[in-house]
This record gives C-alpha cells, sequence and structure tokens, in this order.
C-alpha cells in the first residue's frame, strides 16, 4: 500500500495549526498558572496576598494595595480566595493572575506604618524635635509592637494655608498578615502623636469655609452676597 507522505504531513500541519489557533493562547495561559504554583509558588494556603497589574503602583494608604484576599485553596487549575473586608469567596484560573504583580502579606516581614500630621506653619524646629522624641520614646515603651521609628522628616510647608506637614514612618513588630493589629496600632499611634501636637500647641485645625471666598462661577454677585447676610 503505497502512501503519500507530504500529502499525510499537509494535512497534521493543517490540524496543528487549527489547533494553534483554537487553543494557543488558552494553552499558553494554562502552563504560565501550572508554572506559577508549580515553580513560582508566590503564596501559599493562608496567606493574605493582593493582586494588581504589573503598571500598578501603590497607594497612599496603609497597606499600599488596599483589597486582600486570603487563600483557601489552591491547585494546578484555579485558586480560591476569600476576601478579607466581606468575607467573599472567588475562584479565579492560575492562568489569568500568572501575569499579575502578587503582594504576599504574610511574606513581607515586619510591616511599615506610615503616618502623616499636620502641625501649624510656626512649628519651630524645637517643636518638631521634641514631637520627634515623643514618637521615640513611645515606641521604646511598646517594644511589643514597635520595632524602631525608621523616618521622620517634613515634607510640606504651605504658609498659605498655615499647615506644615511631617512623615512618620514606623516599623510594625508584625507583617501585614496580621492586618486588623496593625492597623489599631497605627491608629493607637495617631491619637498618641494629635495628643502630643495639641499639649504643644501646634496642632493644625482647619479653617471653616468662607461663602465669600468660594469661586462660584454660575451665579450672580448679588445673590453670592446675599447668602452672606444673616437670615430674617
Amino acid at each position: 500500500l503505497k502512501m503519500n507522505p507530504w500529502a499525510l504531513l499537509v494535512s497534521l500541519s493543517t490540524i496543528l495549526v487549527s489547533f494553534a489557533f483554537a487553543f494557543g493562547p488558552s494553552l499558553a495561559q494554562f502552563i504560565e498558572g501550572c508554572i506559577m504554583i508549580a515553580v513560582r509558588r508566590p503564596f501559599d494556603l493562608g496567606d493574605r496576598i493582593a493582586i494588581a497589574d504589573a503598571s500598578d503602583k501603590p497607594q497612599d494608604c496603609d497597606p499600599g494595595y488596599g483589597a486582600t484576599w486570603l487563600v483557601e485553596d489552591c491547585n494546578l487549575f484555579t485558586t480560591t480566595l476569600r476576601l478579607a473586608k466581606s468575607n467573599e469567596i472567588a475562584t479565579v484560573k492560575n492562568g489569568t493572575i500568572a501575569d499579575k504583580k502578587i503582594i504576599n502579606h504574610n511574606r513581607s516581614e515586619r510591616a511599615l506604618v506610615n503616618i502623616v500630621l499636620s502641625l501649624k506653619s510656626t512649628v519651630t524646629h524645637e517643636e518638631a524635635t521634641i514631637v520627634k522624641s515623643a514618637v521615640e520614646q513611645y515606641i521604646s515603651d511598646n517594644p511589643r509592637i514597635w520595632a524602631q521609628l525608621i523616618n521622620f522628616r517634613i515634607i510640606d510647608v504651605d504658609p498659605c494655608n498655615d499647615v506644615t506637614k511631617i512623615s512618620i514612618r514606623v516599623q510594625h513588630r508584625r507583617s501585614w498578615q496580621d492586618l486588623n493589629p496593625v492597623l489599631t496600632a497605627r491608629g493607637d499611634l495617631i491619637k498618641f502623636c494629635t495628643e502630643v501636637l495639641i499639649q504643644l500647641n501646634v496642632h493644625y485645625e482647619n479653617k471653616p469655609a468662607v461663602i465669600n471666598d468660594l469661586y462660584i462661577k454660575e451665579l450672580p454677585e448679588e445673590y453670592i452676597a446675599g447668602l452672606s447676610q444673616p437670615a430674617l
């Protein structure tokens, strides 16, 4: 029985090309997902993670990537996650998150906590030094919670609005895996700093908005003038 090998090769090539077009992207995504779980291993069961696009930048909040998930289950095909803030369960294909930025809070030891204090623009160097010393003493008095003061610096001076802003970065003993205790400690630190600023009389208070200072383009001047008059 004679067979034409070229005809068979052409037939197989046609079939392979058809499969490549039909299943190529899906197959590649599946392989990426398997490699992520078997080789990269970006998380373990129970880890708190955040998922973001590779180009996404951290937010100006703690933690930097707000929405966190707890890993409930994982296999070569899918991963089951639980949204921490609402307890909702989601199942995702591993291939869909293989090219994402996965932030593992459990493996990120000793969370860095950031707070910004607003002081009067008239604050002196001596008063700012007192605030820093008070924060250092607070950390020393709570060694089981805080590790050390990382940074204390002025980040903005706005004399027009009578405000000076100081950034404080402190290292916690725990990781962001223990989110609630870290955020609770952060709130206690903010409260302590606010009390120190009030005692030094350098705490900045927002001035109430005055209607005449607002630019209201659509309203006539006589109407705006009438808003500032007391009601009868």
